[in-house]
This record gives C-alpha cells, structure tokens and sequence, in this order.
C-alpha cells in the first residue's frame, strides 16, 4: 500500500527539557558536566542521524544517554524509531513500551508505536494506540493519529470508518495530501463525484512540486474521464505511460480503453 510509508512516518522527536534551577557558574563547578544538557545534546545528535539515514550510529547515541539516565522515556522512544528503520521489529517494540511505562502520556511515542504495529500486521492494537493519541487535544499532531486511524479501517476493510477518520484528520489540519486522496478515492467509489473531484484538486494543490503516483494519475484519469476534461485526461495518461508504464494502474488504465461501454473520451 503506498501509503504505508505515510503511516509509519517519523514524527517530531525532539522535546525541550526544562531546567529547573539556575546553572551554577562558580570555577570549581564549570567543568562539570550539566546531565540535562548532555541529555538533550545527545537526543538532538541521534535525532539527525536517523534523519539522514544512519540508525546505526543514533543507536549508539541513545545508549550512551540510557548510560547516564535509565529512565530516559525519550530516549527510549527514540531507539524505537531506530530499531524500527534497521528492520529490528522485537527490539523496536520493546523500546516503544518501556518509553511508554515511563511516560505513558507521551503521544508521539505512542503514535510511532502504533505505526510500526501497523507496520507489523497489528491493526487491532494499532487502533487503540491511535484512539489513546487522539484523546490528547493538545498533541499537536493529533491529525495524524486520526488519519492513521483512517488507514487502519481500510486495513480492516470499515470504509465508512475510515472516511470518517480521515474526514476529521483534514478538520484539525487541512494540509494533509495522503487523507485528502483516500477520501477522493473511497467517494468515487461510492458515485459521489463532485465530492471526490473536490478532494482529488485539493491533493494536487498540495502535491504541485512532486512527482505524483501512480494511483494518483488513476484516479486523476478516472474523474477527467467523468466530468469530461479532455486535456487533463490526456495529461495525466502521459504521465502515467512516462513514469510508470510497468504499473497495475497503468495495466487498468489500458484495459478501460479496450473494455470502456459508455461513450466518453478517446483514449
């Protein structure tokens, strides 16, 4: 599904640590090591190299934090994401619920563990642990759980829920592309094609500056086809043949033309 990886994306990691007290600044005390500080330091190194593609060595970070502080919910959390990216399922799981043990209010914790038990076939647990994320008004990607609730219904084939689920994830933050296609999806396929026009346009206007998918240009043809629109039609047939002539929608695409019953376009 292509939109697995939207799912399981890495959320913001980084938290500031609030320090409580005033730093000592006395010469006997100013080589010594700030445990706060260092923490976060070390958070903030891990955090960039899991962003540019190096768990391996953000894992070796993270455990020099759990080193000093064991009871680094943070940290643990963290080494989730990295366990996750190696392909370390076990690991990944177990370190998602010991940050979870020592923070269970942690929601974007819980958010990347939800997708990797959706990663991992989990759907059921998936959802509770998106629900749990979603009872937090104040997560500031709480959207995003209601949008992984959406794909876990369609794993588990509610669409009605899933619309709904994606629905509210574009009321709390309109600017989500992949909640916007499936809606645009699941409408057509429900014969609501105006509405379904609607959210396929508001994709592309978040999407201008990428490639689209190959599902994407499908559904594009699909509605052109519809309502009629010759030139975008066209459009989107080219790209679909340019960039992803092996694809199954490519392959549906061409069997539309030969097997299509209803005049129309020519393809």
């Amino acid at each position: 599904m292509d939109n697995l990886k939207r799912c399981m994306q890495m959320l913001t990691l980084a938290a500031g640590v609030s320090l409580s007290g005033c730093v000592s600044t006395l010469p006997s005390e100013s080589n010594v090591r700030d445990p706060e500080v260092y923490e976060q330091k070390n958070l903030d190194i891990a955090i960039g190299f899991l962003e540019k593609g190096y768990p391996e060595r953000a894992i070796a970070r993270l455990n020099e934090v759990l080193k000093e502080n064991k009871g680094s919910f943070r940290a643990y959390g963290i080494l989730g994401v990295a366990y996750r990216e190696q392909g370390e399922y076990p690991l990944a799981e177990d370190s998602f619920k010991r940050s979870l043990d020592l923070n269970p209010a942690a929601s974007d914790v819980r958010n990347n563990y939800g997708g990797l038990l959706f990663l991992t076939g989990k759907y059921k647990e998936a959802q509770k642990q998106f629900e749990r994320v979603t009872e937090d008004i104040y997560y500031v990607n709480r959207s995003r759980a209601f949008e992984n609730l959406g794909f876990v219904a369609l794993k588990m084939n509610n669409r009605d829920e899933a619309r709904t689920q994606f629905e509210r994830a574009l009321r709390l933050d309109q600017n989500i592309p992949a909640a916007s296609l499936e809606l645009a999806e699941i409408l057509l396929e429900d014969g609501n094609y105006v509405e379904s026009e609607r959210y396929f346009g508001h994709y592309e206007n978040l999407t201008r500056r990428v490639r689209p998918s190959s599902r994407a240009l499908w559904l594009g043809i699909q509605l052109a086809r519809i309502f009629d629109q010759r030139d975008k039609f066209e459009q989107y047939a080219e790209l679909l043949a340019r960039y992803y002539p092996g694809s199954k929608e490519y392959r549906e695409y061409k069997a539309s033309l030969r097997y299509r019953r209803r005049p129309g376009i020519r393809g």
